[in-house]
């Protein structure tokens, strides 16, 4: 009976130290979105607002996860985008259990309530694109397992906005993408 006992013990243990194996080889990590604007907006805009529905994140197929577009669990509203100067942000996306991949695009895609406010009067902003296949951000990173990610999009308003000759007001995001490992 005992020797029963301890080969049983020696099976579930092999069985236990396989499966560990088998997590650490696909393995997880954090991974964040957030929104900042280090350039100090042309105040000819008092708002800048994009409603943002979803982030997705284009992955490859080096693990045992197949590859193409995952959505993140994204805060969805509609954001001024001057409110992020200054060393302000906000995050807009997030995964804390994220299976390790290389991560080679961000999109986002917006709604219909995107404006501009200049001189007190709201206008559309047109967002070509937008609320369709989304606003993409190449991005190459290779996550590693048990490690943090946070990646900071920079949009410059001042570059971003284009104002038509018939006064009509589009969208064309000039965005930097970082990534911060902490």
């Amino acid at each position: 009976l005992t020797v029963l006992f301890i080969l049983m013990a020696v099976v579930f243990l092999g069985i236990t130290s396989c499966n560990d194996d088998d997590n650490n080889e696909e393995g997880t990590a954090d991974f964040k979105v957030s929104m900042s604007n280090t350039v100090l907006a042309n105040r000819e805009y008092s708002e800048v607002n994009i409603d943002l529905q979803q982030i997705s994140i284009s992955v490859s197929a080096d693990t045992l996860v197949s590859g193409g577009w995952y959505n993140l669990e994204t805060n969805q509203g509609v954001y001024n985008l001057l409110d992020f100067t200054s060393g302000n942000d906000t995050i807009l996306a997030y995964d804390s259990s994220l299976v390790v991949q290389t991560v080679h695009q961000i999109r986002l895609i917006l709604g219909d309530n995107n404006t501009v406010v200049e001189n007190g009067e709201t206008y559309d902003l047109d967002t070509p694109s937008g609320q369709t296949s989304g606003l993409k951000i190449p991005l190459n990173v290779t996550l590693l397992p048990g490690e943090h990610y946070m990646v900071k999009l920079d949009l410059n308003p001042d570059e971003s906005i284009v104002k038509t000759g018939n006064g009509k007001y589009k969208l064309n995001p000039v965005i930097d993408a970082t990534v911060v490992q902490f």
